[in-house]
């Protein structure tokens, strides 16, 4: 057995001291196409890839765009800085399910007065004029909201030292902001996911999503020309008439919100039959029909001894995956920013440009006598957004603002989801949420899901 590191990502400024050339990840991609139908060593087919460019890509472009085999395209990975784009359109670049990102928190960075201005509003003094009053009316309640808690934190909790006083506050105060706010992240994608990105951005209405779409591809394909082709967008698909009556738009008394729509039947038994049948201990329809008539007391006897031994950082088998559930869920767009991060399950999301919303005040803003201007302000929002098109009065929404998403999550990924969002050092409103959906899916599952909670919980779980 041999392993050999073929490559990997290092910084830009070392990759422009080498030949431009033949520096480019189409070489991995062409060698490894070529493995299913070569002889010959992995690294020799590398070889001839670096010494054969030209011959290299136009493999890539047969391999991928005329034999449909998208696959080798993933073998050629970008990282990317994106760097002062707005908190709105993170969302449309974050839907990427096959790629890594980390963004600026709000959560831990205080946030300079810093909104994207629509380009849209250049040649409209008026609008222009008015969301920039908003915006900065907004970023300096930010502010303020932001030294009165850490003030109200520190009488509360005279031991903690400034940094931990200002990042509580932060928190919070972060809800004033909104989705103009400007950020930066890192991301790494591979060329195929790279590819319906580009795409959606291209599709997008929003000047701020065309501009990066132009700014990607320019320097991606620049590097690796044979790995993208199909960009453009297509208005022509997935189009559906309108409406012809005005559908209930209510909001739950109560926010954050779930409901749970739909959970897998029989899942108790089913995924042990499902885990024997992965051993090859016998047919999966026997297996099910067997364990379905076990005794509640039978049924359980045999989680416990599966459970037994189980730490808080492993992962569930795949079988667990068989139980599903339906939510529909209400939350701020402040807790969906941290939601969306479990993109291994089906997360839909309503369009921020057509919901009736309403604001989640934090109960510390309530403390420090803040909730009415913020009430206030919210109000003056929506009056503000209210002239504007609607793709760009997204752009003043608040982290605040409710949000409406459908969430299909099977077991093995609502694990995940509870050991990271109700454990008790996560953000308040994401909890809150996390233990509602646990509380609803358990009983339909009981013996399955005992152990589901946070990790800072773990002991207590049975």
């Amino acid at each position: 057995m041999q392993v050999k590191v073929a490559g990997y990502n290092i910084d830009s400024s070392l990759i422009a001291k080498l030949d431009s050339d033949v520096a480019t990840p189409e070489v991995l991609s062409a060698a490894y196409a070529r493995i299913s139908r070569s002889k010959k060593n992995v690294e020799e087919l590398r070889i001839e890839a670096l010494e054969h460019i030209a011959k290299a890509r136009n493999s890539n472009e047969k391999i991928i765009f005329e034999m449909g085999h998208a696959s080798v395209a993933e073998h050629a990975v970008f990282n990317l800085d994106l760097i002062g784009i707005s908190r709105h359109l993170t969302e449309l670049v974050q839907r990427s399910r096959l790629a890594s990102f980390t963004e600026k928190s709000q959560r831990y960075v205080t946030f300079e007065k810093d909104y994207l201005i629509p380009a849209e509003l250049e040649e409209d003094a008026e609008l222009s004029g008015t969301y920039t009053k908003i915006c900065d009316a907004l970023f300096k309640e930010y502010l303020q909201s932001t030294n009165l808690l850490a003030e109200h934190l520190a009488k509360r909790n005279p031991n903690l030292d400034k940094r931990t006083l200002l990042t509580m506050a932060k928190e919070d105060a972060r809800y004033i902001l909104p989705l103009a706010t400007k950020t930066q992240m890192g991301m790494t994608i591979n060329c195929r996911s790279l590819e319906v990105l580009l795409t959606r951005l291209n599709q997008s209405p929003l000047n701020e999503a065309k501009q990066l779409y132009e700014l990607i591809y320019s320097q991606v394909s620049k590097v690796a020309p044979s790995l993208l082709r199909y960009t453009d967008a297509d208005k022509d698909c997935f189009n559906l008439p309108d409406l012809e009556f005005e559908p209930s738009s209510a909001l739950p008394a109560k926010l954050p919100h779930s409901q749970l729509l739909s959970a897998t039947a029989n899942a108790d038994a089913r995924i042990i039959a499902l885990m024997y049948y992965e051993q090859g201990k016998g047919d999966l329809k026997t297996l099910e029909k067997h364990f379905a008539t076990l005794s509640p007391n039978e049924l359980s006897e045999l989680w416990q001894g599966f459970f037994q031994g189980l730490k808080p950082w492993q992962k569930l088998p795949r079988a667990f995956e068989l139980m599903e559930f339906e939510y529909l869920v209400t939350l701020s767009e402040s807790a969906w920013a941290q939601f969306k991060r479990h993109r291994t399950a089906t997360l839909i999301k309503a369009s921020t440009e057509q919901q009736n919303t309403e604001i989640i005040i934090p109960a510390s803003i309530r403390e420090i006598n803040r909730s009415d201007e913020w009430k206030r302000l919210f109000k003056e929002v929506k009056n503000h957004r209210r002239p504007l098109p609607r793709h760009l009065g997204a752009y003043l929404h608040l982290n605040a603002e409710s949000t409406s998403v459908y969430a299909k999550l099977n077991l093995r990924e609502l694990y995940h989801f509870s050991r990271l969002r109700c454990d008790e050092h996560a953000q308040w409103e994401i909890r809150d949420l996390a233990l509602q959906m646990v509380e609803q899916a358990k009983p339909h599952a009981p013996y399955a899901t005992s152990r589901l909670g946070g990790k800072s919980q773990f002991d207590t779980l049975s």
